[in-house]
């Protein structure tokens, strides 16, 4: 009996040094996919987020896909008639309507991320990360005296 509970002892021991360096990995290396899922968004109103991170992140996203149109396009353009579409096609989009679709919710964001940049440009360091608040009046009150 004893010689049982030893040899569960040390097989629990063992797995256990064996999966925690493993899980310890994947906590510390966890890439996120910058083409899949909009973090830019996140990043760009997160006041920590690495400015050099938050563009690799945007240009990973829209690499592979069409800008939406922003406003300064689309004025002064003629609106196309839409095409007639038959009885099915109303009701079920195709590929290109859906990624179309997709696409077009980002257009506010792509406004914001592009204000954004402009924004704090100025204030971003050479590691990337960007001055808060405080420190960007620190520096405009040095400019001053």
């Amino acid at each position: 009996m004893k010689n049982r509970i030893h040899f569960i002892a040390i097989i629990s021991f063992l797995t256990l040094i064996i999966i925690s360096p493993e899980m310890i990995a994947q906590s510390t290396s966890k890439k996120l996919n910058y083409s899949k899922h909009p973090y830019w968004i996140e990043m760009m109103n997160d006041p920590k987020a690495n400015y050099f991170e938050t563009l690799k992140a945007y240009e990973q996203f829209w690499q592979n896909k069409k800008l939406p149109l922003e406003e300064d396009d689309i004025i002064g353009q003629t609106k196309k008639e839409p095409a007639k579409k038959s009885f099915l096609s109303k009701w079920f989009k195709s590929k290109e309507e859906k990624e179309e679709e997709e696409i077009k919710k980002y257009s506010f964001d792509i406004k914001k991320f592009k204000h954004w940049k402009l924004k704090v440009m100025p204030f971003v360091q050479e590691d990337g990360s960007i001055l808060d608040a405080d420190e960007r009046l620190k520096l405009w009150q040095n400019q001053q005296h």
